[in-house]
């Protein structure tokens, strides 16, 4: 059973609960994101297994989760990027947090950036396949990627990251 810290939209913790709770109830939560970036700008994109519980199924332009009660969001985004990519001990670049909320989710963001061009080790639980994608090409795409993934390339771009 995974246990995740539930927060308001200050960011403040007021309780915990289960994960499938969270779920279930679109519970405001915390969660990692990292931009793998490669060369000439691209974007390494995962699409997510048909068994994922947020968005089964569609492209994802960031690595990341839900982060667990007292994880720190650095600790989580080193812990996802190793998890889903086998990317291991590489620095990530920090860009602030953003608070992204849709119909079927309520998550404040913690966004990482890496570049990286070396092999890969998928998490055949989480992602089926990845490819390098442009800014154009995602953004051509929109409608096939995780809106908080999108959120999060827009706080990127926001900050100066584009």
């Amino acid at each position: 059973m995974e246990w995740v810290e539930v927060v308001d939209d200050h960011d403040n913790v007021i309780e915990v609960a289960e994960r499938a709770r969270v779920r279930r109830e679109n519970l405001r939560h915390r969660a990692s994101y990292i931009l793998v970036l490669g060369n000439e700008g691209q974007v390494l994109v995962q699409r997510r297994t048909l068994g994922k519980d947020f968005c089964p199924g569609m492209l994802d332009a960031c690595a990341g989760g839900v982060m667990t009660v007292g994880e720190v969001p650095l600790a989580s985004a080193l812990r996802e990027l190793g998890e889903e990519l086998g990317i291991l001990d590489i620095p990530l670049n920090e860009h602030g947090s953003f608070l992204a909320e849709g119909s079927n989710y309520k998550v404040w963001g913690y966004l990482y950036s890496c570049h990286y061009q070396g092999p890969l080790q998928l998490q055949a639980e989480e992602v089926s396949a990845v490819h390098w994608m442009s800014l154009t090409e995602i953004a051509n795409r929109a409608a096939e990627f995780t809106p908080d993934s999108l959120i999060a390339l827009a706080h990127w771009q926001a900050r100066g990251g584009a």
